[in-house]
C-alpha cells in the first residue's frame, strides 16, 4: 500500500511537471541591417553585406516580403545596392532564413507598410 502511494503520488507529479517543461517556443529572429551584394531570384540567394559586420549569404523563404515605395511586396523587386533592413528566421533545424525585408531610405528612417 506504501509503495503504491508513493507511485501514485510520483506519477502525479510528473503528470503535471512534464507539460510545463514542454511548451513549444518559437525560434527567435534576428534583424539586421546592411547594404544588399547581389540577389539570385531563381535560387533566392542575397548576398548581404551586415553594417560593421561580414559579408553573408542567406535564401529568403516563399512568403517573404519586400516593403517598398511599390504597392507590392515581393522580393523580385530588390537589386543589388540597396540598403535595407532583413528580418532572419533562425530554426532550430535547418538554416537561417529571410522572412521580411525592408528597404531604408536613409540610415534613420524605415518604410514599413
Amino acid at each position: 500500500m506504501k509503495h503504491s502511494l508513493t507511485f501514485l503520488t510520483l506519477a502525479s507529479l510528473v503528470c503535471f511537471w512534464l507539460p510545463s517543461t514542454a511548451e513549444a517556443r518559437r525560434p527567435r529572429g534576428t534583424t539586421m541591417t546592411g547594404i544588399v551584394q547581389s540577389v539570385d531570384h531563381a535560387t533566392r540567394w542575397i548576398t548581404f553585406a551586415q553594417d560593421g559586420g561580414p559579408v553573408r549569404r542567406f535564401v529568403y523563404s516563399e512568403w517573404a516580403k519586400f516593403w517598398h515605395d511599390e504597392s507590392e511586396a515581393l522580393p523580385a523587386h530588390l537589386i543589388p545596392g540597396m540598403r535595407v533592413q532583413i528580418k532572419l528566421h533562425n530554426p532550430l533545424i535547418g538554416p537561417d532564413f529571410v522572412t521580411q525585408i525592408v528597404l531604408l531610405q536613409d540610415s534613420t528612417s524605415k518604410k514599413h507598410p
